[in-house]
């Protein structure tokens, strides 16, 4: 026997919440009721109020009803989606185009923002069996998210949201309106008027802003009094005044509430009527041959009157509990007298077990994942036990072969204990050889950065003009600062009356004998390197222009770099006969720099600079600093140049015992060119003999 299952349809309009709950299984056959209520808002919704009113007043009307459901199925009013007709061009169409021109259809001239919205779409049969009908409908995504927040709330589980207009037509279609020509359905509700046509399996409707909201609006513009004093009149007093030969009432003010509310019909009645022939023209649709009315203020008196005199049809109420089941605890009285309220919740009814003519989904993504996982629950508790069974087995089958590696291991080790003294040793010593290498690596790597500084030194005496004597070079440690130019004049920087360079590079590499020629192994070895870097360097020198011949410069062949170095932005292609493209080498590069500069030793060594793979060429960072002519001797000249360097190099400290050692990284020394204990060095000097002014 299927088990009974309790679900909640539950339609909430603008101005009231309308709920049943229906069963299903056991001994219920069809859609049955077993609960309903109905409670209007004490206040206006809005976008603060909306989630707080509407899950109060569910909580309160759950309690008082005696529901147990937990499965709601949700209505909403018209006013609140968006919901589109349009007829497909004819031809014939996979499902990909299909899908692709639904989509363009229900996202077209929509007034807010795609990723804001939820829609959904059906394509209905065309009368004339040409054309593709599409009925689509799209809702913002906040109200949707409001909506099921509320519900969640109250611990139900919103599992389905439709919209009022396809609601009513799948109640209609389920009541057998339709089968015999076209029928309309004019839901008059707080808000807005839907007008649904019920023809065969066509489908049409279209919401009307006129209803029961705007009948108050007039009376209380009229009466000149608030909205709720209004709305107190229009219950107290209110029916269509019928008008013509009916005589009016004795109350003037009745009299004068029934000719607002008329005049509110007869426009109500002429938008009606523009809805019938746009069916008729656009959906090649019949004209209706009744109405039924549903919806709150469809109840006004004499409401059905004036649409038939009006209309020339049959007007009459709908009772959507024709198709429902009624249980003994429903109060049948009750429930007649409020009918025409529940139209949408039977409509959703039907859609939780039975296939409907029109199957909206709104539900948001994230709650139709869950869904489907909740659907899926089955088949991952099997997959569960398959795997839980799985391991059992697994486990077993790991158990067995533990017990036989275990044998196997014991068979070894009497075999192994015998020897583990010499697998000791053979350990002890393989440690020791592993440490020693990483020591002899460390060390290699000290030996190969020395290689780094002779590359430079190398480049800047390669590239230097003849005419150009360099006294200094002095590192730039940290981050290199752009280029200010030193503006002093006088004479040379330097002096005349005993320049003089002394240049040397002195590296110091801790040597691995005890200096008696025995080799030593002391864990106290360390090399630890300091976290800054050297990124240039300031060149300091003079030149001289004995004659008018110019600047002298001989580039030497490039020496191959121990480290590598990629200058980035360079473009060292040129164009030849016949827009052929030639690499150039990088002498051609300098020495084309080099024509191109100013014809002073200066500006052209600043050119070469530049050019080398080495230096930036960054005009910021890379060039002339200092330039003083002498003011003594002629064509004598005083510089500074600062150098930016393409890849930085790091400044090391080196530390052996007790004995600390500070690699200076570019090795010039004052006093010579060697460097303490193990260390090899290299240095270069100029003199110039005469009297000049005293040295700045």
């Amino acid at each position: 026997m299927a088990k009974e299952e309790h679900i909640f349809a539950i339609d909430i309009g603008a101005t009231s919440i309308k709920l049943c709950e229906f069963v299903y299984g056991a001994e219920h056959d069809g859609l049955t009721l077993a609960h309903f209520a109905h409670r209007e808002y004490e206040e206006e919704l809005s976008e603060e109020t909306r989630i707080g009113v509407i899950s109060g007043l569910l909580r309160q009307m759950l309690a008082e009803g005696g529901f147990v459901g937990k499965n709601a199925l949700l209505c909403l009013s018209g006013q609140l989606a968006l919901m589109r007709f349009a007829k497909l061009p004819p031809g014939e169409y996979d499902q990909k185009q299909i899908r692709q021109l639904a989509e363009f259809e229900a996202t077209n001239n929509i007034p807010f923002p795609v990723d804001q919205i939820i829609k959904d779409y059906q394509f209905i049969r065309s009368s004339d069996g040409e054309s593709l009908d599409l009925m689509a409908v799209v809702v913002k995504n906040d109200i949707v998210e409001q909506f099921t927040t509320s519900i969640s709330d109250i611990g139900c589980v919103p599992t389905l949201i439709d919209v009022a207009p396809a609601a009513c037509y799948n109640a209609a279609k389920a009541n057998g309106l339709g089968n015999e020509g076209c029928d309309v359905i004019l839901n008059i509700g707080g808000r807005v008027t839907t007008v649904v046509f019920v023809e065969g399996e066509q489908f049409y409707a279209r919401t009307i802003p006129i209803a029961g909201y705007f009948i108050t609006q007039q009376i209380a513009r009229e009466f000149n009094i608030d909205f709720t004093e209004a709305e107190e009149l229009k219950r107290k007093h209110g029916f269509v005044a019928l008008g013509g030969a009916y005589a009016e009432p004795e109350s003037e003010t009745a009299a004068n509430v029934s000719k607002i509310i008329r005049n509110a019909m007869a426009r109500l009645h002429g938008e009606l009527v523009r809805t019938i022939n746009g069916y008729v023209a656009q959906q090649h649709g019949t004209k209706p041959s009744r109405i039924f009315l549903t919806g709150g203020t469809s109840i006004c008196t004499y409401t059905d009157t004036f649409f038939s005199e009006k209309m020339g049809i049959p007007v009459e109420y709908f009772n959507p509990f024709l198709c429902v089941t009624l249980l003994d605890s429903v109060d049948k009285a009750k429930l007649q007298s409020v009918a025409h309220l529940f139209t949408e919740c039977v409509g959703l009814g039907l859609r939780y077990r039975s296939t409907c003519p029109v199957e909206l989904s709104l539900i948001p993504a994230i709650i139709r994942r869950q869904q489907t996982f909740d659907r899926k629950k089955l088949l991952f508790a099997a997959s569960i036990i398959a795997l839980l069974l799985l391991l059992t087995f697994s486990w077993m089958g790991l158990n067995t072969r533990l017990k036989d590696y275990t044998a196997h291991v014991k068979e070894l080790d009497k075999i192994y204990q015998p020897n583990k003294q010499i697998i000791d040793r053979i350990d002890a010593a393989m440690g020791r050889s592993s440490a020693s290498l990483s020591q002899i690596n460390d060390y290699k790597q000290l030996i190969l950065r020395q290689g780094v500084w002779p590359s430079i030194l190398n480049e800047i005496y390669r590239i230097k003009p003849d005419n150009l004597w360099i006294t200094s070079i002095e590192p730039i440690v940290g981050e290199i600062k752009e280029i200010q130019l030193d503006k002093s004049s006088g004479d040379d920087m330097f002096g005349m009356g005993g320049l003089g360079m002394g240049m040397g590079m002195g590296m110091d590499l801790p040597s691995l004998d005890d200096g008696m020629g025995n080799g030593k192994d002391d864990d106290k070895d360390m090399i630890t390197i300091d976290d800054k870097e050297i990124t240039g360097i300031t060149i300091k020198g003079c030149s001289v222009l004995p004659d008018n011949s110019g600047v002298h410069i001989t580039l030497g062949n490039p020496f191959p770099f121990p480290m590598t170095v990629e200058k980035t932005g360079e473009n060292l292609e040129r164009k030849g006969k016949g827009d052929k493209v030639r690499i150039l080498t990088r002498n051609e590069l300098i020495m084309e720099a080099i024509n191109k500069a100013a014809n002073t030793p200066e500006a052209k060594f600043e050119a070469a600079l530049r050019n080398s793979q080495l230096f930036s060429s960054e005009e910021n960072y890379t060039g002339i600093t200092y330039f003083v002519p002498s003011n003594s001797v002629q064509n004598y000249t005083d510089f500074a140049i600062q150098v930016k360097f393409v890849a930085p190099t790091p400044l090391h400290d080196v530390k052996k015992g007790t004995y600390s050692a500070a690699l200076n990284p570019l090795g010039i020394n004052s006093g010579g060119a060697f460097g303490p204990r193990g260390g090899m060095g290299m240095s270069m000097g100029m003199g110039m003999g005469g009297t000049g002014p005293k040295p700045r």
